[in-house]
């Protein structure tokens, strides 16, 4: 009985694998180091054994190739000095959901287990890593051209507990307001870093004059910095030896500009890392002390279009960055106008409560409200409503839908939304 109770065990023990979901949720140029990071950490799951057949890969794919790109058919998640050839994360990295296929309805049924493409098909015996990389909001996520909200992020974690697809899951979240997903969640075997606070930007890193590759700029940020910090950490050490605790406190101290959380069951942050990330032992890269430039994701876009503005090395390289400078301040002001034209109409006069509208920060517990008042931005702006700039407004969102709920007041927050953007200017 001993002998097959041991036996029973050892066999499960063989069965059980590992699981790897990445994805980047951007796409465009300016979002270059989202799909970096996550061909990075395509790398390093791959090297430390888990197989391609269990790792899943999600990302836009118009960077490597793109005509803004020094380095055609390359990315580069980390700089390198004039003369030192940079480590190409793009070489090898097997994308499987492409271009427009990268939507939060193909991201839930992957990990689901109900895509019609490749997807988890993972068992109660095995671990699942998930890595998600890109602009986020207050209970948002963002994919190429939609959005998650965190309810449904919770749910698709919910489905997979009903059909026992997992032992053990951990989720690192790099996004703005990335806490903000985690907020209540409560299904058991699921753990999760976020980059940032539920109320602050998460970093851009490697930008501006750090973004060089052997001597040549590449002209957008090549990483972010709670990402790099944990994929650099992972290349570095033996991650059999390094407990998800540990890595959990070396990514917060190197994460020097936002606060890297902690989320859900934290009864198993024991574990070792490699239980997650593969368990290979190899460590094949140099931990670096990153002092590097880093950009707020908010600001990214503005700051590097000043950049490539002020490096301009020909005329015509100058008037065409200006002339991408001008248009990103351009949307940014279009931005902002909309929203506070958005709570001059819910809130006529009420100055007050346009003030907590701006400052509060509520959770996003208010679905429907708020989704209604995300899709008429995004249908009826004069902007790109998915740049990282943009949706910090979705805060203004959430307190004024959480006001709505608790007072009562009947406003159809999308009609609201859709003034404001075809409204005259407010003052």
């Amino acid at each position: 009985m001993v002998k097959a109770a041991v036996l029973a065990s050892l066999v499960g023990a063989a069965q059980a694998a590992h699981w790897a979901v990445l994805v980047a949720g951007s796409n465009s140029y300016s979002n270059y180091r989202h799909q970096a990071d996550v061909c990075h950490s395509y790398q390093v799951v791959k090297s430390k054994g888990i197989p391609d057949e269990n790792i899943i890969v999600m990302a836009y794919d118009d960077i490597a190739n793109n005509s803004r790109n020094p380095f055609p058919g390359k990315l580069f998640n980390k700089p390198t000095a004039a003369g030192v050839e940079g480590v190409d994360v793009y070489a090898g990295c097997k994308i499987d959901y492409k271009g427009a296929d990268v939507t939060p309805a193909n991201f839930a049924a992957v990990m689901t287990g109900t895509a019609t493409g490749k997807k988890l098909e993972s068992t109660a015996d095995d671990n699942v890593f998930v890595f998600f990389s890109d602009h986020g909001a207050a209970g948002l996520i963002a994919f190429p051209s939609d959005t998650m909200h965190k309810a449904e992020f919770q749910q698709v974690f919910e489905t997979m507990h009903s059909k026992n697809m997992y032992k053990k899951l951990t989720f690192y979240l790099e996004t703005c307001e990335s806490g903000s997903m985690f907020e209540g969640m409560s299904t058991p075997g699921v753990y999760g870093l976020s980059a940032a606070s539920p109320s602050e930007s998460s970093w851009g890193t490697y930008c501006g004059s750090d973004a060089m590759v052997n001597g040549q700029s590449v002209g957008s940020c090549l990483g972010d910095l709670f990402s790099v910090s944990w994929m650099e950490d992972s290349d570095a050490v033996d991650i059999t030896s390094e407990s998800l605790s540990d890595q959990f406190g070396t990514v917060k101290t190197a994460t020097s500009k936002s606060a890297v959380m902690q989320w859900g069951d934290l009864t198993f942050q024991d574990d070792k890392v490699s239980e997650y990330q593969g368990a290979a032992s190899a460590a094949n890269g140099a931990k670096s002390e990153n002092d590097s430039i880093s950009y707020s994701a908010r600001q990214v876009d503005l700051q590097q279009a000043y950049d490539n503005y002020l490096h301009a090395k020909t005329g015509a390289a100058r008037v065409a960055a200006g002339e991408e400078l001008q248009g990103v301040i351009s949307e940014q002001i279009a931005v902002e106008q909309a929203y506070e034209n958005f709570l001059h109409i819910v809130y006529p006069e009420q100055a007050d409560k346009r003030k907590a509208a701006r400052e509060n920060k509520e959770q996003a517990n208010q679905f429907d409200c708020e989704m209604a008042a995300r899709k008429s931005f995004v249908e009826n702006g004069k902007f790109n409503s998915f740049t990282g700039f943009a949706l910090q407004f979705q805060q203004r969102v959430v307190n004024v839908c959480a006001d709505l709920a608790k007072s009562g007041m009947n406003i159809d927050v999308a009609e609201a939304a859709k003034q404001a953007c075809n409204g005259a200017t407010l003052v």
